[in-house]
């Protein structure tokens, strides 16, 4: 819904405005664009002719909430800090995968961020689009990768003790060679780049928990395994502390005798599965 007009753009705001919006209009599919556009409007306040907040506009306008034209506008921001690497996001989720790695890459200097366009390209397989004047990016490099080599530049201060790569003593940082410091930065990289991928590959290969349904659980072992006589109890007890714990038990019905109980939680699911370890 159109809100009462709250002030008048200049000629030249309304032509801003009109060649903004032409860009949502074309570009809802680039997220670069459109998220770039979306930016504009709203830091320059170009929406306040007719609607009184970004928020209205954006809803009355282009359908959007803030929330989703906050992602839009921060995946451009990211996109933008990429380009120069030679990243080049495929969509607005893929952008704001690399938010935390553009965080680090703005806090670096100029000379930093040509290290670390270096090091991508170092990265990236030596591979060729399929088709002559293919847009995508022929390959990938992973978010948390480019993140580890923006860290990794940003840590190396010219005061900072490194070991010469080619004699192996500790000298100052400052005190290599261009070449040599990047050798230098370029290890550090690969080093710390395998030991996150060794971590991945064994939260990878690790075994699953077994997954329990509670539910079904404590109407199976009902039926199967208790024997005559006994229940099987939930109870919930306040804790002295204003809060409430869970306790699954099997009990004796005769003789109110605990015959096997699992550990307290504060859910009436874990209650269950702490029962149900204990039973193991």
């Amino acid at each position: 819904m159109l809100q009462g007009v709250t002030a008048s753009l200049a000629p030249h705001e309304s032509a801003r405005l009109s060649a903004l919006e032409q860009t949502v209009r074309d570009g809802l599919r680039d997220f670069r664009r459109t998220g770039q556009a979306l930016s504009e409007i709203r830091d320059n306040g170009f929406y306040r002719a007719s609607y009184e907040s970004f928020e209205a506009y954006l809803q009355d306008r282009w359908g959007f909430t803030a929330p989703q034209a906050g992602r839009l506008i921060d995946a451009s921001d990211v996109a933008k800090v990429l380009d120069p690497l030679g990243i080049q996001p495929k969509n607005e989720a893929q952008a704001r995968s690399y938010r935390a790695a553009a965080k680090v890459i703005e806090e670096l200097e100029p000379e930093q961020q040509r290290v670390v366009a270096r090091l991508v390209e170092a990265a990236a397989p030596d591979t060729q689009p399929e088709m002559e004047g293919e847009d995508d990016v022929p390959w990938d490099v992973p978010a948390a990768e480019v993140r580890i080599m923006a860290s990794v530049v940003k840590k190396m201060q010219p005061d900072a003790l490194v070991h010469h790569p080619d004699s192996g003593d500790e000298v100052p940082f400052d005190t290599l060679s261009n070449p040599e410091r990047f050798e230098v930065i370029r290890t550090h990289v690969d080093q710390k780049t395998q030991a996150y991928r060794e971590k991945q590959e064994a939260k990878a290969n690790a075994p699953q928990a077994e997954k329990i349904n509670w539910a079904d659980w404590v109407l199976n072992t009902a039926a199967q395994n208790l024997g005559h006589g006994q229940r099987l109890e939930i109870t919930v007890e306040p804790d002295g502390s204003g809060a409430a714990r869970a306790v699954a038990r099997i009990v004796d019905g005769s003789t109110g005798e605990v015959l096997s109980a699992g550990g307290g939680a504060v859910t009436l699911k874990k209650a269950v599965l702490n029962l149900a370890a204990e039973l193991k």
